[in-house]
């Protein structure tokens, strides 16, 4: 359930051979040599830490929540044993905690599953909320894994720690965008 977003199943996309040369521009070769922003490098370190960690705080301050009361928070959900997410729905966030441990974040783009705002701040290696499938698949390469159901399919990067969730039915929309990223510890 970790990798999946609170509301529903998760599902994202993958472009074909054909899509990939369609590429938009926004990506370079150089993508993945690039050094990391300032606010994924704190993202990845806050990944594996408890509540009132402050690598946790420090991450959410860089993005704009400065409320990080988690006992408090009104916006919640748990699912047993023990996974519970806090969703900062006007920021597009949702934090998925096992055992009281942050395993997962999920990005949302706005209008998704009630989120108000599109996650506004960089994903991992470059990518944002407003690349297209395409634009993942010819940066990443081949997924991990992949699926789909109804509207929805999705791309795995299991060794990279990263899920996106795309708004389409089939692999051949080469511009369908991002509804959801989650990122997690690729060695978990």
């Amino acid at each position: 359930a970790r990798r999946m977003s609170p509301e529903a199943p998760s599902t994202s996309a993958i472009a074909d051979e054909r899509s990939i040369d369609t590429l938009l521009e926004s990506i370079g070769d150089e993508s993945l040599d690039a050094e990391e922003d300032s606010v994924v490098i704190a993202l990845r370190s806050a990944l594996g830490a408890c509540a009132n960690d402050a690598r946790l705080s420090s991450w959410l301050n860089l993005i704009g929540i400065n409320d990080v009361d988690f006992s408090s928070a009104s916006d919640r959900k748990r699912f047993e044993p023990n996974t519970e997410y806090i969703n900062y729905r006007q920021h597009g966030l949702s934090l998925c905690f096992e055992a009281g441990v942050l395993d997962t974040v999920h990005f949302y783009h706005s209008g998704v599953d009630g989120y108000q705002k599109t996650f506004a701040s960089p994903l991992p290696l470059k990518l944002s909320m407003s690349h297209k499938g395409v634009d993942i698949v010819r940066a990443l390469g081949e997924p991990t894994s992949k699926g789909g159901a109804g509207r929805m399919i999705w791309l795995s990067y299991d060794h990279l720690g990263l899920k996106f969730d795309l708004a389409s039915s089939t692999f051949d929309e080469p511009d369908s965008s991002i509804t959801c990223a989650a990122v997690w510890n690729a060695g978990d």
